[in-house]
């Protein structure tokens, strides 16, 4: 019988609607139907994938530094208030829609479909052992928190054998696959929200004689789906999780550069292991050097299947 799921992603940065489509697409591939929203910077990709709705208007929640001013008078004054506000709106949007199974990466649908009693499976790229003293306590309970009520914790990874907690199911990266003939080119910059050195580096690139394209500059369209134009660059240089998984699932070697604490978290994580066509850098020299290295042929291609639909086998099974 065919299930409605829903899905919400959360706000900051596109990157958490980027790998809730595949998600969505893969349901609908079976016959499932998918209502999916969250608002934000990956609205715009949601609805070129043919997602969201007008009637919900999801609220974005800043981001905040960790300076203790920050914190006390940006949380108070604007990240408290937006999320009271997206926090109702998504009682309504759960009200309304009243899908059979909740998929999300956002806290206040967390806490939403918790109390309206409904299925809950979170997606979550970050596990509680990546962090240490008060953030690792944190995380704990979030997980625990996810829990309650939730049925899974889909844990998109790069090291997806690896064994985890029993309500913690590890899957490949999730990757929004699409068609199209793209020209090959040596390096793609995807800086993400906040890849403020990416200037440099592409300068610098490009001073090598190297083809350099850069998402998001003046010259970029935005496109439905990443994969088409990481498989035809022969490296990416990115920040955050969902354009490492459109890189390694199309192929492409992947040098990861992180610019906020979470991105370096998943990096440290990146370098304890062994990952084949996936490497690091912590300055704009290093990402530059690696980046020409992986150019001049001395990397290996990742290997990497989509992690969609081991979430949807997961997902109809229960």
């Amino acid at each position: 019988m065919a299930e409605k799921v829903g899905i919400i992603y959360w706000c900051q940065g596109a990157g958490h609607a980027a790998r809730s489509i595949p998600i969505a697409q893969e349901l609908e591939s079976r016959g499932h139907e998918v209502v999916m929203d969250g608002g934000g910077p990956g609205q715009r990709f949601a609805e070129m994938n043919g997602f969201g709705h007008e009637d919900y208007h999801f609220s974005t929640i800043p981001v905040i530094s960790k300076s203790p001013v920050s914190i006390i008078k940006r949380g108070l004054l604007e990240v408290i208030p937006s999320a009271v506000k997206r926090f109702k709106t998504s009682v309504s949007f759960l009200r309304n829609e009243d899908p059979d199974k909740v998929v999300t990466d956002d806290h206040t649908v967390i806490l939403a479909a918790t109390l309206l009693n409904y299925d809950l499976y979170t997606v979550n790229h970050l596990r509680p052992q990546f962090f240490s003293g008060a953030e690792k306590l944190a995380a704990q309970l979030f997980d625990k928190f996810s829990l309650f009520r939730g049925e899974k914790i889909f844990f998109t990874t790069l090291w997806s054998n690896e064994s985890g907690a029993k309500d913690v199911e590890h899957v490949n990266p999730l990757a929004q696959e699409g068609d199209g003939e793209v020209e090959p080119y040596d390096v793609l910059l995807i800086p993400g929200s906040f890849g403020e050195s990416f200037g440099e580096v592409r300068e610098l690139l490009e001073a090598e004689g190297l083809n350099v394209r850069t998402v998001g500059d003046d010259s970029w369209e935005t496109k439905a789906s990443m994969t088409p134009y990481t498989e035809a660059a022969d490296c990416v240089v990115c920040t955050g999780f969902s354009s490492i998984a459109d890189t390694v699932v199309a192929g492409t070697p992947c040098v990861v550069f992180p610019h906020l604490q979470m991105q370096e978290l998943l990096t440290k994580q990146i370098d304890s292991r062994d990952i084949k066509g996936v490497s690091t850098a912590y300055s704009v020299d290093e990402a530059v050097e690696k980046s020409i290295e992986v150019c001049e042929g001395d990397s290996e291609r990742p290997e990497f299947d989509n992690g969609a639909p081991e979430v949807a086998d997961v997902l109809l099974e229960n």
